[in-house]
């Protein structure tokens, strides 16, 4: 088994070309990781934007690409949580 730690500074996220999986590292860190929770409101999403200099509309493309590769999931309108391939313990 190996273990990455994905919400450090050297996280393996932030060295990808892809920018969804620098989007996630910055969700990651705006999470309530007690309740696996993470608020999708205009205050998140700006800071996210401004960190990695993008609109919001692009935010928006990465959040359904990470949808769409099951890495987060909607729990409510809103909020996201981690999906279980990310979460889970083996």
């Amino acid at each position: 088994m190996i273990i990455a730690h994905l919400d450090l500074p050297g996280s393996i996220l932030l060295k990808s070309n892809d920018r969804s999986f620098h989007a996630l590292y910055h969700i990651i860190n705006q999470m309530d990781l007690d309740n696996n929770i993470w608020y999708a409101d205009k205050i998140n999403k700006a800071r996210i934007c401004g960190s990695l200099e993008i609109s919001m509309p692009a935010l928006e493309k990465m959040l359904a690409s990470l949808r769409t590769r099951e890495l987060i999931e909607t729990t409510s309108r809103g909020k996201y949580k981690l999906t279980h391939l990310l979460i889970e313990s083996y």
